[in-house]
């Protein structure tokens, strides 16, 4: 199981197990599994059946701070406590922090980073109560509560990569090197990754990039990067599945995330394959 908790002395010690399959639901997905009681059960049965991990970013809890209605919150908890322990917290790491690391072997897949904060925080809960369900209970509420600022917080991360994006598009070099880039080109695997998922919208300066556009960003990255099985927005998954052909066509070994969306039964297609793993 991808979380357990353990007394050593007065302390309690926490650990995270990156189990395979590594799953991403990206918000919108997390809100439609949670929707329904028949998917939540077949979610969390059957990630608890392979021994599978869901991978639960930071972005992804934040999102529901865009949520007024307080059952999206309520339901989400309902569904993460049918899941854990098999979940996994994790906060994304800077750019900077991933470039230092400087890992060009683009078939290593290195371990997300565990959300530390959050980890202890539940580890002196699960302290008091001894229980998963308990120690877990209110993470969604607490940023239904603090929705103000926590929107605030969001929107001026999305605004800051927007404005990113759209100033080095407009440079004809970067374009070039963009349109000249290679999954084979010894960069790391989140610089191909990105820089992938971002070809079309780089090699087009009048393409439309909003504050969605960079929050499906974010969660794409990362999520290709470490997991196995993702659900997310239609165009993001056709962007991945072009980064599947671009990998093929040079021939390199590049193990990266099965892309879905909740289009066309794509929620019914990721628990099949959770169900049918490996």
């Amino acid at each position: 199981m991808a979380i357990s908790f353990a007394f050593d002395g007065d302390d309690v010690v926490w650990t995270q197990r990156f189990d395979r399959p590594a799953v991403y639901l990206d918000t919108f997905a997390i809100r439609a599994i949670a929707e329904s009681d028949e998917q939540s059960a077949r979610f969390a049965q059957g990630l608890k059946a392979c021994n599978g991990t869901w991978l639960l970013a930071a972005v992804s809890m934040g999102e529901f701070a865009r949520f007024a209605d307080p059952r999206h919150a309520e339901r989400a908890e309902w569904l993460v406590a049918q899941v854990v322990p098999h979940v996994y917290l994790f906060l994304s790491d800077p750019a900077e922090a991933r470039a230092r690391r400087g890992d060009t072997d683009p078939a290593k897949r290195s371990l997300p980073p565990s959300d530390r904060r959050n980890m202890d925080y539940f580890s002196r809960k699960w302290a008091q109560t001894q229980s998963f369900a308990e120690t877990f209970q209110g993470m969604f509420q607490v940023i239904h509560e603090n929705r103000g600022r926590m929107t605030e917080t969001l929107e001026e991360v999305t605004s800051k990569l927007v404005a990113s994006i759209t100033q080095c598009r407009q440079m004809e070099t970067y374009r070039s090197k963009a349109k000249a880039s290679r999954p084979d080109d010894g960069r790391t695997r989140q610089q191909i990754i990105s820089g992938e998922l971002l070809r079309e919208l780089v090699l087009d300066p009048n393409a439309s990039i909003t504050a969605n556009d960079a929050v499906d960003l974010m969660h794409a990255i990362d999520a290709v990067d470490y997991c196995d099985l993702v659900l997310l927005d239609k165009a993001w998954e056709r962007r991945v599945n072009a980064l599947h052909q671009r990998i093929a066509d040079t021939g390199i070994a590049m193990p990266i995330a099965r892309c879905l969306s909740m289009r066309n039964g794509g929620i019914d297609e990721l628990l099949e394959a959770i169900e049918r793993w490996p």
